[in-house]
């Protein structure tokens, strides 16, 4: 496989460091993280003693989330709970930062529930997918959330709000506060960034209401379950559900053709990905019974340049059957690099027992957070 365009950071992090020029390099990033540390301290602490205050708006508030850099399936898991609520008939908005949008600092309405309004450079990404995966919900992105709830609220009607990626975000009260722990890489080598890929100490999801593992099915039964155990000693009170992102389909954006995943099986498959967890896209191909040839990897939220993708998706041997990539991914392909071979693995967030939506049952808990214990 090939490893693309991973960082030297990423390899010294994950145990790859050797000579004593990477010794050093550890010892720098372990100083920043303990500074980073501090600075996390003092900002959770301005809450508690009241220097900083939380706005309440007035709509239920759902929060997703994750103590980790990096794919938990944040985004799956924000779509598959606005779509079980609109399902309900709530008017849902989920509210985004936007991440490497040019939006990002702005409080911009992406869609009003009919697809999206602005081209992936200004949405981002993971805003610009859901706006087009929920017909029916409401989609603003800026980094100021309190501005942009207020704007889903007074303006779109919303009475739900899902805060994708919304753990770490303290200025507004939320209701319910789901923390996603991939069972991959589950708590970022134990330091936090940059010495590990911790956004905050794995202690902190004792803050969380539920938990929920997801990629559950790519471990082993013995890890799993010790992952469940140390998840539960540091949130004992919270719902512990297990999840799996569910291969729904292949798509071939360049003329919309649908196949089953089960049409990957056998094929010579050459990955391309530009997302936070490479590792589970690559297992998920595997899980469906892919021939794995290659795996083009490049960092999260890669702007991939025509020049460059064109070059590298004619460069496959012909032998290559399909190059399968991310809906992540999909959205910042150029038009001009989508070629026949080229299709999109489409994935939804499940429970393990049945493959039904996470919740399922449950929804009540989830819309009435007063009720719970």
């Amino acid at each position: 496989m090939t490893a693309g365009r991973e960082t030297r950071w990423a390899r010294l992090i994950a145990g790859g460091a050797s000579g004593t020029r990477d010794r050093i390099a550890l010892s720098g990033l372990r100083a920043l993280s303990i500074g980073y540390g501090a600075a996390l301290r003092l900002h959770r602490g301005a809450y508690r003693i009241g220097l900083a205050r939380r706005l309440r708006l007035p709509a239920l508030v759902i929060s997703i989330g994750n103590i980790t850099v990096g794919g938990t399936g944040k985004t799956t898991a924000a779509i598959a709970v606005a779509r079980r609520l609109l399902d309900r008939g709530k008017r849902v908005a989920v509210l985004s930062r936007g991440y490497r949008g040019s939006a990002e600092r702005q409080a911009l309405i992406v869609s009003e529930g009919v697809g999206p309004l602005v081209p992936p450079g200004v949405a981002g990404d993971e805003p610009y997918l859901i706006s087009r995966a929920l017909p029916g919900v409401s989609v603003l992105v800026g980094k100021d959330r309190r501005r942009t709830g207020r704007l889903a609220v007074e303006r779109l009607g919303a009475e739900v709000l899902v805060l994708d990626d919304g753990l770490q975000y303290q200025r507004l009260v939320k209701d319910v506060e789901i923390a996603l722990v991939d069972a991959l890489a589950p708590f970022g080598y134990d330091f936090l960034i940059p010495r590990g890929l911790l956004r905050e100490p794995a202690a902190n999801l004792a803050r969380a209401d539920a938990i929920w593992i997801t990629h559950s099915d790519l471990v082993r039964e013995n890890d799993l379950r010790a992952l469940r155990e140390r998840v539960q000693g540091y949130a004992p009170g919270a719902r512990v559900r297990e999840t799996r992102h569910v291969p729904v389909r292949l798509q071939r954006p360049a003329d919309g053709e649908e196949l089953p995943p089960e049409a990957a099986k056998g094929r010579r498959v050459v990955a391309l990905s530009g997302i936070g967890n490479p590792v589970a896209f690559q297992r998920t191909l595997e899980q469906i019974g892919a021939v794995l040839v290659d795996h083009l990897r490049f960092p999260d939220h890669h702007p991939y340049r025509a020049t460059e993708l064109r070059n590298l998706l004619a460069g496959q041997p012909t032998s290559v059957e399909m190059i399968v990539t991310t809906s992540k991914d999909a959205v910042r392909i150029p038009p001009e690099c989508l070629e026949e071979r080229l299709w999109v693995l489409e994935v939804e967030l499940a429970e393990p027992a049945g493959g039904g939506p996470p919740f399922s049952g449950e929804l009540e808990w989830l819309l009435t957070p007063k009720a719970r214990t």
